[in-house]
């Protein structure tokens, strides 16, 4: 049976119960690994410069503690295997419903079931819904 190394170890202890929940379960079906969870203010303005996300540091549901978003990594490991992304989402997403988590893909952003082929596409990236209804019950993190 799959299980997270020490990396994704150290980002789930930074995951809101609810997400830690569900990864707790994935991770009985599917081997990926949690990349990222709560974002600070230098690591977020960084992925902005690089093109990696379109927020600025406060606008994005990774900046708040506990982690109202992931970015998880399905085994094989290989950014170009969009199908990866889309099995893992086909796993935690019912597991989500399962537990009464409300859980928005950044593959799925408008939430109808179908992978987004066009517009912002962020495979790896889930968040609490609407993240910022919960982002009023975190704090911004600090660097």
């Amino acid at each position: 049976m799959p299980s997270f190394g020490s990396a994704s170890l150290k980002s789930r202890a930074q995951l809101h119960p609810k997400l830690q929940a569900i990864v707790d379960e994935a991770i009985k079906h599917v081997d990926f690994k949690i990349l990222d969870a709560t974002r600070g203010k230098a690591a977020q303005e960084l992925a902005f410069k690089l093109g990696r996300t379109k927020a600025h540091f406060g606008q994005s549901a990774h900046n708040y503690v506990p982690a109202i978003a992931m970015d998880l990594f399905p085994a094989p490991y290989d950014w170009d295997n969009t199908q990866a992304f889309v099995n893992l989402w086909k796993i935690i997403m019912p597991i989500a419903k399962t537990q009464g988590t409300p859980l928005r893909w950044g593959g799925d952003w408008d939430m109808n079931g179908q992978v987004n082929t066009s517009g912002l596409v962020d495979l790896p990236h889930y968040e609490l819904n609407p993240w910022r209804d919960w982002a009023k019950s975190s704090h911004l993190v600090e660097d």
